[in-house]
């Protein structure tokens, strides 16, 4: 949408898969990157494999808002395992942004002063 301003989010897609899947192949993100390229706002997929029947994936992309980025991956990951067909078996448990608390990050903001 032209004139919008999109920020980048991290969605974190959740998957489970019963033991007859094994693990995520090791090229997921680069066959899931291959499949998507039409998706609007994807900028980038790591898999964090651990734990096996539990891995997660990690979609940057732009979106104008928290809702929307939550939804694009949901369509990405659709997308992705009907075009592939090692995903097959593979459950999405949910996609949704990663609350961070302040304090948590590198170079925390001060504490507000009484």
């Amino acid at each position: 949408m032209k004139g919008l301003r999109h920020s980048m989010y991290l969605v974190h897609i959740h998957l489970w898969a019963p033991p007859a899947c094994g693990r995520l192949p090791h090229t997921t993100a680069a066959d899931i990157t291959g499949c998507a390229e039409d998706c609007e706002g994807l900028l980038h997929i790591s898999v964090h494999p651990d734990p096996e029947d539990h891995p997660v994936l990690g979609v940057y992309l732009r979106a104008a808002s928290l809702a929307e980025a939550e939804a694009a991956a949901v369509r990405l990951w659709q997308l992705a395992q009907t075009a592939l067909p090692s995903l097959v078996g593979w459950t999405l448990l949910r996609a949704e942004v990663p609350l961070l608390l302040p304090q948590a990050l590198p170079n925390p903001p001060p504490e507000p002063s009484t």
